[in-house]
């Protein structure tokens, strides 16, 4: 029945790439630290990362999803919980390039806050 029913997503359905953001005003701060390791250990090389001069943020940072298998590899070995994978499954285009998303397009709607759990972890792993 499929576009009219849709059925659920699991909690983890493989879904989008998305990149969290800390902050939408002035301008977007991004989780990611341009620091590569999604790029590196992704399989299809499907994640392209290029570092800002003078800032840890990525300046340029693509995901093609007409190679990507969703395999959450990326997800997995990012130091920085910077990657999140959304249910969002439906995804169409017209020629390749639709599919080669930008960091513009990838960021999430929503600003990430760690929860306290999170912090301590964090800490406690750097002391």
């Amino acid at each position: 029945m499929y576009p009219y029913h849709k059925l659920p997503v699991p909690k983890r359905g493989q879904g989008l790439i998305k990149l969290r953001i800390t902050q939408l005003e002035p301008e977007p701060r991004f989780k990611c630290t341009a620091c590569g390791i999604c790029e590196k250990n992704c399989p299809q090389h499907c994640i392209e990362v290029v570092k800002m001069e003078n800032d840890k943020q990525p300046e340029v940072y693509t995901v093609n999803y007409g190679l990507c298998m969703f395999c959450r590899i990326c997800i997995d070995v990012c130091p920085f919980s910077a990657l999140e994978q959304t249910q969002e499954y439906e995804f169409i285009g017209e020629s390749r390039s639709d599919f080669i998303r930008p960091k513009e397009q990838l960021m999430m709607r929503t600003v990430f806050v760690e929860s306290e759990k999170e912090t301590r972890t964090k800490e406690k792993t750097e002391a």
